[in-house]
């Protein structure tokens, strides 16, 4: 089960990264223009449901929604406000939003692991601890 989970999840993103690749591409096909909005979205919203273990996944899918529309509409309004927007330049300005949320999610994740490893291990001795002195009598 764990090894189809792990093959899709790699198949996903395989895919999504050539489609992401030329779309970014100065060349890119007309075709690929209505995927730029859904990368848009299921970026940010994807990497924020990253964030949101804890959640049931209906709340989860509303919160990281809102946070994919509210990232959206924050880069657009920074780069019309520049004067500098460009359906690419905005992909590539959610995809740098998006690069820290997925940065903190593998390490949150990985964190979480080695502290669910620590408390599988057992509880430490008594002896062991610094301050296990301070409560004998």
């Amino acid at each position: 089960m764990r090894r189809r989970r792990i093959f899709a999840t790699s198949s996903v993103f395989l895919i999504g990264g050539l489609i992401a690749i030329a779309l970014l591409l100065p060349d890119a096909p007309s075709a690929a223009d209505p995927l730029v909005p859904v990368f848009a979205f299921v970026t940010p919203a994807f990497c924020t449901a990253l964030l949101l273990t804890g959640l049931d996944p209906a709340a989860r899918s509303i919160l990281s929604g809102a946070a994919a529309i509210a990232l959206n509409v924050a880069v657009a309004e920074v780069m019309l406000a520049c004067s500098i927007w460009s359906p690419r330049g905005g992909l590539m300005a959610i995809a740098a939003g998006c690069i820290p949320l997925f940065t903190l999610a593998v390490v949150r994740r990985r964190n979480n692991r080695d502290s669910r490893e620590m408390r599988m291990a057992g509880p430490a001795d008594s002896d062991d601890d610094d301050e296990s002195w301070a409560f004998d009598r």
